[in-house]
């Protein structure tokens, strides 16, 4: 066991652990897009930022071990600033009607953006335009609201066995697909819908 410090409460957390899993013990709520207590740590979402004593800017606690005499904030303003930004950076293609959208109260991208979104954006360019794949019959895909969290590509390979989703492209332009078009066949892939924190991965009623 290793003592350490979350928003000035001192707790005890196994070895081994990591912040966000700590700090889910002790009651402190994080966000975050890219994390499941399932599927291995990935840290691309940055959404679960936090504030560490000796660490000069804020660190993605999901991929954060833990050390001896370790302090840790999670509702300081460094933080809310970091998180703010990192939401503004995920909602640039996404559409313009995620407040009203009619996924309202199952879409944790939507929770968020009402805790850490702005009424307005300091970017202005064109929104990537993805159109929508087809996934087998369970599943109806809508990639103009994926934000890259890769749960879906971690639960096809670890969970399902199936290697055939994946990430293509770089920064601004990365997208979710096969490599082949194919559909998921595996008993399991039905979970990519539970998975998912946003509405572009919904069941097939087409």
């Amino acid at each position: 066991m290793i003592n350490i410090s979350i928003n000035e409460l001192l707790v005890w957390v196994k070895k081994g652990s990591t912040v966000i899993q700590a700090c889910q013990a002790a009651g402190a709520n994080i966000p975050r897009f890219c994390y499941h207590d399932k599927l291995f740590v990935a840290g691309n979402c940055r959404m679960c930022l936090v504030e560490v004593n000796n660490a000069p800017k804020p660190q993605a606690s999901c991929a954060l071990p833990f050390m001896p005499n370790l302090k840790i904030f999670t509702n300081s303003a460094l933080v809310r600033k970091a998180q703010e930004f990192v939401m503004e950076l995920m909602l640039l293609h996404h559409p313009l009607d995620c407040p009203v959208c009619d996924q309202g109260g199952e879409c944790e991208l939507q929770e968020q953006s009402f805790n850490f979104g702005s009424d307005r954006g300091r970017f202005f360019f064109f929104k990537n335009s993805l159109g929508d794949t087809f996934w087998g019959s369970l599943i109806k895909t809508v990639l103009r609201r994926c934000i890259v969290c890769t749960r879906c590509v971690r639960y096809t390979s670890q969970i399902g066995g199936n290697d055939s989703v994946g990430t293509s492209n770089r920064g601004n332009h990365s997208e979710i697909g096969m490599f082949k078009e194919s559909v998921l066949k595996t008993e399991t892939s039905g979970g990519v819908i539970e998975l998912c924190p946003v509405c572009w991965c919904n069941p097939f009623l087409g």
